[in-house]
């Protein structure tokens, strides 16, 4: 399925200042970039990098001058969809678990498993298969955490989503994922635009490794599964941030859009949760 996504990030710097922004789309064996292009309002000095475990996208900027500044993005995504027999996920030992999965069972800032553990246990460790649980994770996110625009911030994490029971995207998926490595099945978070998101915005959502395969999860259930675009992977917020401001910046608002491209023939068929479940199957992200 083709899409067509853009974003504009709209800040007034004061003084020089640097930003690193975290909003093109990144190409995997299931996504392909057809064309992309970022651009800024005003010059600055542009620098491209490539951070972290998962190879993430970044562009650091540098503004000596103060005034206003958007920073601009928009591409042509083909994604491919791979759905898995749910029946066919079999449980492995963390031992059994590839190098690459391994750092994804550790606590990280905003999921702090071990913190998390005897809560996990408590709700989750009846459930016999690592599937199973992830998806009973989902479930009682879904069931329990209430979608609440300003109930938390940077520095809110997943007890703090727990105990108060509300949150936003980014808090959904921090609590998951400390659920799930609580549970010693990997788990590492996600940003993506996401095609039906109202409204639309920046998207967080998690995968869970099981069987050789990372499976997405979302407990928000606020977009179609099979609609979402990856744009950065880590541990959590704290390695796939939007943007990180240095200097006297202030930000001026958010633009997102994501479409289906205008030469997409194929009609979308929304696949979510519940309809994954009736077909016994689990969906792999692009």
């Amino acid at each position: 399925m083709k899409f067509s996504v853009s974003s504009s990030l709209y800040y007034h710097i004061n003084e020089p200042a640097t930003l690193i922004c975290s909003t093109s789309c990144h190409g995997t064996e299931g996504q392909e970039i057809i064309d992309e292009s970022l651009t800024t309002s005003r010059e600055v000095t542009r620098t491209d990098l490539t951070v972290g475990l998962e190879a993430n996208r970044l562009v650091k900027l540098e503004v000596l001058t103060p005034g206003h500044l958007s920073v601009d993005y928009q591409a042509t995504v083909n994604t491919t969809l791979h759905l898995v027999d749910a029946a066919r996920i079999k449980p492995k030992s963390s031992g059994a678990f590839e190098a690459v999965t391994l750092p994804y069972l550790n606590p990280s800032r905003y999921a702090p498993a071990d913190r998390m553990r005897a809560i996990a246990n408590d709700l989750f460790g009846g459930i016999r298969s690592p599937l199973a649980q992830a998806l009973a994770v989902e479930d009682w996110l879904f069931e329990n955490i209430s979608y609440q625009i300003g109930t938390s911030n940077e520095q809110s994490w997943s007890l703090d989503t727990f105990e108060s029971r509300a949150g936003v995207c980014r808090d959904f998926a921090h609590l998951g994922i400390a659920f799930c490595r609580a549970l010693n099945i990997p788990a590492r978070y996600v940003m993506v635009y996401a095609y039906y998101l109202i409204p639309q915005d920046f998207h967080a959502v998690f995968e869970v490794h099981l069987d050789g395969s990372w499976y997405v999860i979302d407990g928000t259930r606020k977009a179609p599964l099979n609609g979402m675009i990856r744009i950065a992977t880590g541990h959590d917020a704290g390695e796939t941030a939007v943007a990180c401001l240095f200097g006297d910046v202030r930000g001026q608002g958010i633009y997102v859009s994501t479409q289906l491209a205008v030469d997409e023939e194929e009609l979308f068929v929304p696949l979510t949760r519940e309809s994954l479940r009736g077909k016994g199957k689990m969906l792999v992200l692009g």
